[in-house]
């Protein structure tokens, strides 16, 4: 009886012994677990503020998106941008015009710059002249026709690839569709380039809109002088 008591005594023992070990290793690992979390809290701290400015910027581009569509949008409604569009003609970046040089009239096919300030056509063996104590010039046209036509005055036009240009300007009538303008043309050889007319802002201004992916808008080549007129 002895013998059992004391056995049961010293597997109590062992018992107590081996839960204080358990107590002790748990203990170590909530302290190393509480370790491993303060040095990473730094590290999360940053991640949730990038994350914050991360979001906030989101949100501004996505503010600012909204504002531009919804100016775009108001820009496209507003009755004054429509009724500047609807008092223009379109015209394709190649048109059929009726030329009148005051002697001779004829079709020519245009090319619309909106780069150009001035108008111009194509003239070949430019001469000066006076006439009745003006300045006039004569020219021959790509049709090999000669006219003569008053100066109206001089254009420096500076090209990409030389110096200053100095040309001659004068006034010619043009016909495009139903509109018909007298406007300015410089006088230049063009005869290595397409086309023989340029029509540059100062006809276009206020009159006429250029859709560059369409041609001949305004139809056919036209085969007279303009028949509104009197």
């Amino acid at each position: 009886m002895r013998a059992l008591s004391l056995l049961l005594a010293i597997l109590l023992l062992q018992g107590c012994i081996a839960t204080k070990s358990l107590q002790r290793e748990n203990i170590q690992l909530t302290e190393l677990a509480i370790d491993q979390c303060e040095q990473l809290q730094p590290q999360l701290d940053n991640l949730i503020s990038v994350q914050e400015k991360t979001t906030k910027l989101i949100k501004r581009e996505s503010d600012a998106r909204k504002a531009m569509v919804s100016t775009a949008r108001a820009d496209q409604s507003c009755p004054e941008l429509r009724k500047s569009l609807s008092n223009k003609t379109v015209v394709g970046a190649v048109e059929w015009a009726w030329v009148d040089f005051g002697s001779y009239q004829r079709a020519a096919k245009v090319r619309m710059d909106t780069g150009a300030s001035t108008s111009s056509i194509s003239a070949r063996n430019i001469t000066e002249f006076e006439r009745n104590g003006k300045q006039w010039v004569r020219f021959s046209l790509e049709d090999d026709r000669e006219v003569s036509l008053l100066v109206e005055r001089f254009a420096n036009v500076r090209q990409a690839s030389e110096d200053n240009d100095k040309r001659w300007v004068v006034k010619l009538g043009i016909r495009l569709g139903t509109i018909s303008q007298v406007a300015e043309f410089t006088l230049k050889d063009r005869s290595h380039l397409r086309y023989e007319v340029l029509v540059g802002r100062n006809l276009l201004r206020d009159l006429m809109v250029v859709d560059v992916a369409r041609r001949y808008v305004l139809g056919k080549q036209p085969t007279g002088p303009d028949p509104h007129k009197r």
